[in-house]
């Protein structure tokens, strides 16, 4: 009798729930993730292939779907293949200067190189030489926004100029999950060199228009939750706002408001050195760590609504008045719920990290990938591009485990 497949979530939580009183919860959860995605596989293990090291489940459902949709509207999607194919040699040409870039920061002893996407038990992301670990629930996000679009572009493209989709499907290496539209590949070698280049450019064109809206989403609702609320200062020892005894964020000089860093030197620039001044700060609430947990280098300040003013004698530096403080950060109100602002924010960034990264590598000239085949197609020189490959195969390795032993 087949064991039902919700059978395995419930496994699953049961598992996470158990493991949360011995352990860490990140770990109690990433185990419960690994033995829910073991479970649904075993359980549909009559369709499920093992293709070398590659887990692979082919159907022919969605087929229908992605026909429908090309046939819709076929003038926009032509539009989309032309800026697919201009877009896919922009990003290929970045996407390899930048590898070369990174690598020549390896040489240097920069913390440079690329990093493998993989979810792990950590509840902020962690970086380390080569591996970029990040919560399961994030991963599995960031992978369904990138799989989904992708391979959805791929089909349509094919069905655009009548190549036959033969099936699509999902698989698996490890942990790292795919996703695939399988074309007829008889009756796309003999296609146009155009259909080809569409084909091929699709789906990475698909993960930057994604990678821009999500961009553009974090965009609006950071600067519409947040705003500017005052400079976050400290004082410089000896100088006037240390002897005064200056803590916290400047948020008005004279009852001048001081909302930004510019504002505090366009106010001080008013007056000149031995003028008293009143200095106004509102003590800090807290500080965001950045929207992913660090990855960020700039740490914000949020301020609350206790205030203190305090009298200080501006002394003189260069000719111009001076008041004695080192700028930290840019203080700011944050007009959201804390704990919905980190969810929302942190998922956004995540979400356009996946998107235009996958995006970026998938275009690089590389054999395997939709990049090696667009390369081979636009030179017609089979030999120069397994060249290439190759070179640029041996430059993303350096790359992931060059700053292992050139880093310290």
């Amino acid at each position: 009798m087949a064991i039902p497949k919700y059978t395995y979530i419930i496994l699953g939580i049961v598992v996470a729930a158990l493991l949360s009183q011995i352990t860490s919860m990140d770990i109690a959860l990433f185990t419960g993730f690994i033995i829910v995605i073991a479970g649904l596989i075993f359980s549909d293990k009559k369709n499920v292939k093992l293709e070398g090291i590659v887990i692979i489940r082919r159907t022919k459902k969605g087929r229908h779907f992605i026909d429908k949709i090309a046939n819709k509207w076929p003038g926009f999607w032509r539009k989309m293949s032309t800026a697919g194919i201009v877009v896919a040699v922009i990003i290929m040409i970045f996407g390899s200067v930048l590898l070369l870039t990174q690598a020549w920061s390896v040489i240097e002893g920069a913390e440079g190189g690329v990093k493998l996407l993989l979810p792990g038990p950590v509840s902020d992301p962690v970086s380390a030489p080569g591996v970029f670990l990040v919560p399961w629930w994030i991963w599995i996000v960031g992978i369904a926004i990138v799989i989904i679009p992708h391979e959805f572009m791929h089909g349509v493209m094919c069905r655009l100029d009548k190549v036959r989709i033969k099936s699509v499907g999902w698989l698996l290496l490890i942990l790292i999950p795919g996703a695939f539209v399988e074309p007829d590949e008889k009756q796309l070698e003999k296609a146009k060199k155009r259909t080809k280049l569409s084909v091929y450019a699709a789906g990475s064109f698909a993960n930057m228009v994604v990678a821009a809206v999500v961009f553009l989403l974090l965009f609006l609702f950071m600067t519409s939750t947040i705003s500017a609320a005052g400079v976050y200062t400290t004082p410089l020892e000896g100088l006037p706002a240390a002897v005064a005894g200056i803590n916290g964020t400047i948020t008005a000089i004279n009852g001048q408001e001081i909302r930004m860093v510019d504002d505090l030197s366009d106010t001080l620039s008013q007056y000149s050195p031995g003028e008293t001044i009143q200095v106004t700060t509102t003590e800090v609430d807290y500080i965001i760590p950045g929207i992913t947990g660090g990855l960020l280098p700039q740490s914000v300040p949020v301020v609350g609504e206790e205030t203190n003013t305090y009298t200080v004698t501006l002394t003189e530096k260069e000719g111009a008045a001076y008041l004695g403080v080192a700028v930290i950060a840019q203080a700011i109100t944050l007009n959201f719920d804390l704990n919905a602002y980190f969810l929302i924010s942190t998922l956004l960034f995540w979400m356009f990290i996946f998107s235009f990264g996958i995006g970026l590598v998938n275009m690089l000239p590389i054999g395997p990938l939709d990049g090696g085949l667009f390369f081979s197609e636009i030179t017609g020189k089979k030999r120069l591009s397994k060249i290439v490959s190759v070179a640029m195969i041996i430059l993303l390795l350096f790359n992931l485990v060059g700053p292992i032993f050139l880093t310290g």
